[in-house]
């Protein structure tokens, strides 16, 4: 999830017609900043804020400089047949000083990439240039709202949202809409030979890329947002789910301006479908987020959770949009994946409370009774603290969740905890997105609070461990499963991760069937804490529009 847009309740129509790729501005930096700003920057006690909080820790300091293709030393021996560049995004703040209370929601994007090529590794990292990157560079410090400030700004962050506001019609800094001002830094993926780094609040920021004559990838960081043409008016998921037989992406996402959940398909680089499912107001309550979905054969399924927000709130007590409600049980809406725009959401209500931030895979099956039902699989929050202290020791441990949803009778008739310790971001074969699937890879998040301290191999069918792998001192963002070229089963392949450390980092390649370490690539320097990656393949990077 990117950091929150400025214009969070005030629709602003610049910036819906996409393709923009702001990189000049011609505001006055020394205009962008006055004595409102500065008072409430010290009403706020930002310096003193931080000092206590969470996320003031080495894993989150940022890396600032820029490297292209350092060549890597590697203990071990890297498989011959993983050709190809691996690809991560995550916040990393351009600035020494911040004016802003620390989370890792904020700041700019920055992209790791490590690429292999005949058998030799290179390591290259590049901020994301996005418009919200290029003014805040140009004034030098922070110009617009983040997360943070909705999270636990309490009411001098909505004074400082309506100043900001003020500040942008007026002219004193850049006006960019509200789908385009994210960092883009919460995920990556490829579509159609393109790369796109993607906050689920904003549009896909299109990356361009260029293949050096020795096959090395160089992404320089600059691009632009894409609507394709203006069909695209709502936000964009971070995680699409993607059919492995077609390409296709199927977003979800709730509008942070009408509350609306919208459902866009995309196919070969077009919008084939986009509709508002379901629509939240005063009645309905508003759930905090909708961070990932499932897809099945023939539904796409979306968790409205028991955090649900509220702008009222942040004039409360808890200084915070969003809060966990127990009495509200988490529900899931069944979307037919022909959806159009008379679609409706049909609701499966659970046996109790809970938030979800990542899923793993939902499957349809047919009981012996003739009857159809939907298996989902995904970690589940019990509960969840006001002030949405992601990846550190604050935020309570999600377990692993199993849930079936019977077609015919609209109940869910099964809500099962399967794991009691807490596991998060999982991995799996995505080649059996929407298919019967036994094993995810499970990042070990209640070890030491901050990320993942080791991945667990488990098995859904069974319901039973398998094997781990510890990362040692390391902390791990999210263990990717990459297919072996030719595997033969689900888990013949590669956990590719870049393992985060106080003054180093390596990337590690673990076999996905044994779990144990085949090879390790030593990085020139730390990278600070981040999650979401993707791979592209040998054919995939040939593929690329460059």
């Amino acid at each position: 999830m990117a950091a929150v847009a400025a214009s969070h309740w005030q629709k602003d129509t610049h910036g819906l017609t996409g393709n923009i790729a702001m990189t000049n501005f011609s505001f006055d930096p020394t205009a962008a900043i006055d004595t409102e700003d500065l008072a409430i920057e010290q009403a706020m006690e930002i310096d003193a804020h931080n000092e206590k909080s969470p996320y003031n820790y080495y894993g989150y300091e940022p890396v600032k400089d820029e490297l292209r293709h350092v060549p890597l030393s590697v203990t071990g021996m890297i498989p011959k047949d993983l050709t190809g560049v691996y690809l991560r995004n995550g916040t990393n703040t351009q600035f020494d000083k911040t004016h802003q209370y620390l989370h890792c929601f904020n700041g700019a994007g920055m992209l790791h990439q490590v690429q292999f090529l005949n058998g030799t590794a290179t390591y290259s990292n590049t901020y994301i240039r996005t418009p919200v990157y290029e003014a805040e560079k140009h004034a030098g410090r922070e110009l617009y709202s983040c997360f943070s400030d909705i999270a636990n700004g309490g009411k001098l962050a909505l004074k400082k949202i309506e100043h900001i506001e003020r500040k942008k019609k007026e002219g004193r800094i850049p006006n960019i809409g509200y789908l385009e001002t994210v960092q883009a830094s919460t995920a990556v993926q490829v579509h159609e030979g393109r790369i796109m780094a993607l906050a689920e609040v904003g549009l896909p920021f299109v990356l361009n890329a260029k293949r050096e004559d020795s096959g090395l990838l160089t992404l320089d960081g600059t691009g632009h947002f894409e609507d394709w043409g203006g069909k695209l008016k709502t936000a964009f998921s971070a995680h699409c789910r993607i059919d492995p037989e077609t390409g296709d992406f199927y977003s979800a996402t709730v509008d942070r301006l009408t509350g609306s959940v919208n459902l866009t398909h995309l196919s070969k680089n077009e919008i084939a479908k986009a509709a508002a499912v379901y629509r939240q107001d005063e009645s309905t309550g508003r759930m905090a987020n909708l961070h990932d979905c499932f897809l099945t054969e023939n539904y796409i399924i979306f968790a409205d959770a028991s955090l649900r927000q509220s702008r009222d709130w942040i004039a409360g007590p808890s200084g915070s949009m969003f809060r966990f409600d127990p009495n509200r049980k988490l529900r899931f809406g069944v979307i037919p994946r022909n959806f159009g725009p008379e679609t409706e959401a049909r609701w499966f209500e659970t046996h109790r409370a809970g938030f979800v931030w990542h899923n793993i895979n939902a499957w349809e099956q047919t009981r012996a009774d003739g009857g159809r039902e939907i298996v989902l699989y995904a970690p589940m929050f019990h509960e969840y603290p006001d002030h949405m202290p992601i990846h550190t020791p604050e935020e309570p441990p999600s377990k692993l969740n199993k849930w079936v949803l019977d077609l015919e009778s609209g109940r869910c008739t099964v809500d099962k905890t399967l794991i009691e310790h807490g596991y998060e971001r999982p991995s799996f074969n995505l080649d059996y997105v929407g298919r019967k699937n036994r094993y995810a890879y499970l990042l070990d998040e209640e070890k030491s609070g901050y990320m993942g301290r080791g991945v667990l191999k488990y098995d859904q069918l069974e319901e039973k461990e398998i094997a781990t792998f510890d990362y040692g001192d390391f902390y791990g963002g999210e263990a990717l499963f990459v297919p072996r070229e030719g595997s033969t089963g689900e888990d013949d392949g590669y956990l590719l991760e870049l393992l985060m450390g106080r003054e180093t980092a390596d990337f590690v390649i673990i076999d996905a069937k044994s779990m144990t370490e085949l090879a390790r690539v030593h990085l020139p320097r730390r990278v600070p804490f981040g999650v979401h990656a993707c791979w592209i393949n040998k054919s995939r990077l040939a593929a690329l529009c460059v």
